[in-house]
């Protein structure tokens, strides 16, 4: 029986099958590994053309054995399954690989490895000025890892990406839901009591991200210590949905205080699942589902409401910087706020936040006079 499974599936050979969610997977057999077990490999898309082509872009460089490597772009995509694939979270392999197809294979990828110049990364990276600091730092720790792990295995000799220091787009203010726009969200879904309301409050009264608002759990929940626990995310890599236990950063593992707004829609919903904001069969909702409910749900506001009582359709991300402006204006500590977000760096929250902080410090000096004068 052995025997004859080999031979039905030859190397290369695959088949096709629907998924629920109506996109296409294509399993491929690649040979077998030295326990005699079947090595497959699953691409997806919504047709079989789809499919077929991510298999051709996979084949064409992970066919090139380790000792004949040149190419830029055929080591990339090896060093992103070597180096990277087991090492972090799904979340992050899925930017690498966003960043090497789009942006470094596209630019150098047909380069030797031993002939990049730091002039081609220069010129590649200023096609990116318009990129925001933190994308262009991504692009940045993506080529040097690619570099440096090149030199490593004798590649090339010098890494051209490592004392380069590009340009990007400046940080604009976030913008986020004033007071009577908050105040026409707030009474509409209270009166709704749907499961997007209720997602929607509790949203803009912790500052979660749409992620981690996903991933809660009614265990996270601590009504006696009026505390709610951030312990993982779901997050969407190529074949779909998945439930990262693996947060972005150290920092983003939190326990953040529960106002009263959140405790009375969590105290009051009903548990249909595990997951606090699940969807009708109890498994937990997509990222891109979510904030197309999102979208909605603003659009009935608007609906519901007269041509002097209308919001803004902010992003589900926007209700994050709500919370954390409000706060900010309202005198909280902004190394408090980085606690609440969970961000990594205080100088992520200063950058975003600073309009608010500002405000607050011209209000706290308007009347102080440093300086005696002099009679």
């Amino acid at each position: 029986m052995a025997e004859k499974r080999k031979a039905r599936q030859t190397n290369g050979s695959g088949s096709f099958r629907k998924r629920s969610d109506d996109s296409i997977e294509y399993r491929v057999s690649y040979g077998y590994n030295s326990s005699g077990l079947l090595i497959r490999k699953s691409f997806y898309g919504k047709t079989q053309a789809e499919c077929r082509k991510k298999k051709k872009e996979y084949d064409k460089y992970h066919a090139v054995p380790l000792d004949k490597i040149y190419l830029v772009s055929e080591w990339a995509v090896r060093w992103l399954d070597l180096y990277k694939k087991e090492k972090c979270s799904i979340k992050m392999y899925e930017q690498y690989k966003h960043i090497i197809e789009k942006y470094i294979n596209i630019n150098i990828g047909h380069l030797k490895l031993s002939s990049v110049k730091p002039a081609h990364i220069a010129a590649m990276m200023n096609k990116y000025t318009n990129k925001s600091e933190s994308f262009v730092k991504k692009i940045m720790l993506t080529l040097r890892g690619i570099f440096e792990t090149a030199i490593d295995n004798e590649f090339c000799n010098k890494n051209p990406a490592k004392n380069i220091s590009p340009e990007y787009k400046k940080p604009e203010e976030r913008e986020y839901f004033n007071e009577k726009e908050l105040s026409i969200i707030e009474k509409f879904c209270v009166l709704e009591r749907s499961n997007i309301s209720d997602a929607l409050i509790v949203l803009l009264y912790t500052g979660v991200r749409r992620e981690e608002l996903l991933g809660l759990k009614f265990g996270d929940i601590c009504f006696e210590a009026g505390t709610i626990k951030i312990n993982r995310a779901v997050t969407v890599d190529s074949s779909g949905k998945h439930l990262n236990e693996e947060l972005k950063s150290e920092s983003s593992y939190r326990v953040i205080p529960m106002f009263p707004e959140v405790r009375e829609i969590l105290e009051t919903k009903p548990r249909i699942s595990d997951f606090v904001f699940s969807k009708s069969n109890g498994d937990f909702q997509s990222p891109n589902g979510f904030s197309s409910i999102y979208s909605r749900l603003l659009k009935r506001i608007n609906r519901a409401n007269d041509s002097e009582n209308q919001i803004r359709e902010l992003s589900p991300h926007c209700c994050r910087h709500t919370f954390a402006t409000h706060l900010s204006k309202n005198g909280v500590d902004i190394k408090i706020i980085q606690s609440i977000l969970g961000h990594a760096d205080i100088s992520m929250t200063g950058n975003i936040y600073t309009h608010a902080t500002i405000e607050g410090v011209k209000n706290a000096v308007k009347d102080v006079k440093l300086f005696t004068p002099i009679p």
